[in-house]
């Protein structure tokens, strides 16, 4: 299908319908989206033309970017940071060795268990905000996860950084541990410089000018949009660009940031139909049949790793008994950053025939994800009580 209006209306309706009807059997309306973009693409066959993914996937991500950056106010800084950093460094690594023991024990290679290990961390913030959003979630847990999934691309781009470095030292490739670091440096740093110089530079503005609902709106949007595409072209990381917007606007203009927020997440429902309808048009399930045994054990491994990581940071900063139990199994979702990692990956290891399995494994993995984490997250913050669901 090359109509791009047909295709996005029959995806808002079919997502709509199936939401309504799993929402009836209890559950999460995210996984309705995903399988209206199956029956559509996988199903019968329509393909959406060539510029609709990037344009949803960047939109959808700033917007999200955004407004995980505008949860994280200095009040909140002060009362949970040490609690989430703890957390969030003792999860990234137990998934890193989780996902290099398991890996390594049924392949016995070295090199693909280290790059696997290097890409595990990294936590999809759509899936995993979307479903706290379609439960209304409101907790410790989820201001908990909120932070996490923010974080986790940072930690992810350092993770992978190592990881990278050290297969090219096995493969006998080159390396170099300078350029290694300048990469992960000007990753991080350089988004965190940017979003933060236009946070201030909005900030500013908006407390000079006399803004209406209508214009906040419309400025929320685009200084969210523009910060990812200035990130893009400085190749610097989109998504931490606009959390570092979001997060220096709610502290230095709080009552815009607060509206702002809350204005965008009033336009939310259709973009999240579209996002997770086109990661469901993209499922290839004929890459199940290639490497299905390390995608399952890759799967186990993450799996644990988050359950257990999580589980034990909590103790370590004695967190609450919810945050310790379930943390966890809200973290479970993998995609975006995960699949750009992979395809870096795929660039520098293309030589050593590694690049194909790896972004093979990796788009499996996170098709599985995509499909199974709305319900873990669903899980877990049911089972913290923090859920208040809509009526169906």
């Amino acid at each position: 299908m090359d109509n791009i209006y047909v295709l996005v209306a029959l995806l808002l309706l079919l997502g709509l319908i199936l939401g309504k009807l799993l929402r009836k059997i209890g559950l999460t309306e995210i996984l309705a989206y995903i399988f209206a973009g199956i029956i559509i693409g996988p199903i019968f066959k329509f393909k959406p033309p060539e510029q609709f993914y990037p344009i949803i996937t960047a939109i959808t991500l700033a917007f999200i970017g955004y407004m995980v950056g505008l949860s994280f106010s200095f009040a909140f800084l002060k009362k949970m940071g040490k609690k989430v950093l703890t957390i969030l460094v003792v999860e990234v690594v137990i998934t890193s060795l989780s996902v290099w023991l398991f890996t390594f024990l049924y392949t016995r290679r070295m090199p693909l268990s280290i790059i696997l290990a290097s890409l595990a961390p990294a936590t999809a913030p759509a899936g995993t905000i979307a479903v706290l959003r379609d439960l209304r979630a409101k907790g410790r847990l989820t201001e908990v996860s909120i932070a996490i999934v923010g974080l986790d691309d940072a930690a992810a781009i350092f993770i992978y950084s190592i990881g990278i470095l050290w297969t090219r030292m096995l493969l006998g490739g080159q390396f170099s541990l300078i350029s290694s670091v300048i990469y992960a440096l000007r990753e991080i740093f350089g988004a965190l410089l940017l979003g933060s110089a236009i946070g201030f530079l909005s900030s500013y503005i908006t407390r000079k000018v006399h803004l209406s609902p209508d214009h906040t709106f419309v400025a929320g949007i685009a200084i969210a949009i523009l910060s990812w595409g200035i990130a893009d072209l400085l190749a610097v990381s989109n998504i931490l660009t606009c959390m570092a917007l979001g997060t220096v606007l709610i502290n230095f203009n709080r009552p815009v940031g607060i509206h702002s927020s809350r204005l965008i997440d009033n336009i939310m429902t259709p973009i999240f139909i579209l996002f997770f309808a086109a990661i469901g048009m993209g499922i290839n399930f004929s890459q199940f049949m290639s490497g299905w045994l390390i995608a399952i054990t890759y799967c186990i491994g993450r799996s644990l790793g988050k359950v257990i990581g999580c589980s034990l940071g909590s103790i370590l900063s004695k967190s609450e008994p919810k945050i310790t139990k379930y943390l966890g199994m809200a973290l479970l979702n993998q995609a975006g950053v995960a699949i750009g990692l992979a395809f870096l990956a795929a660039q520098e290891l293309s030589k050593y025939n590694l690049g194909g399995m790896i972004i093979t494994l990796m788009a499996t993995t996170t098709a599985f994800f995509q499909l199974v984490s709305p319900l873990g997250t669903q899980y877990a913050i049911k089972k913290a009580g923090e859920a208040v669901e809509p009526q169906a």
